[in-house]
């Protein structure tokens, strides 16, 4: 994951101001779980930064606010963007996810 960040960032960079880049949060997901629920944002996405990239299987993971203040329709929504994909893991509520992510 990290060399394919390091190629995007490159070509980013070289956008101008069409595109930004987003870098990634090391070694405190715990903490950034926090600040997104705090936020009242719907959640985050983790990945391990060891998982290699494999076409067709998606190791990232969607981790929810519970808490969540705009949530009508939101599941509808995600469950038709994944696509019924069982290999997309979900996890509800920041305590449970950030445990399991660490």
């Amino acid at each position: 994951m990290i060399d394919r960040k390091q190629r995007l960032r490159s070509i980013v960079r070289n956008s101008g101001d069409r595109l930004l880049y987003c870098d990634h949060v090391e070694h405190d997901g715990e903490s950034l779980c926090r600040v997104a629920c705090r936020h009242d944002l719907e959640g985050i996405v983790a990945k391990r930064k060891s998982d290699p990239y494999l076409q067709g299987h998606a190791s990232w993971l969607k981790i929810r606010n519970k808490e969540y203040s705009q949530w009508a329709g939101r599941e509808e929504l995600f469950e038709r963007e994944r696509g019924g994909d069982p290999d997309f893991q979900v996890w509800d509520g920041c305590a449970l996810a950030c445990e399991t992510v660490r």
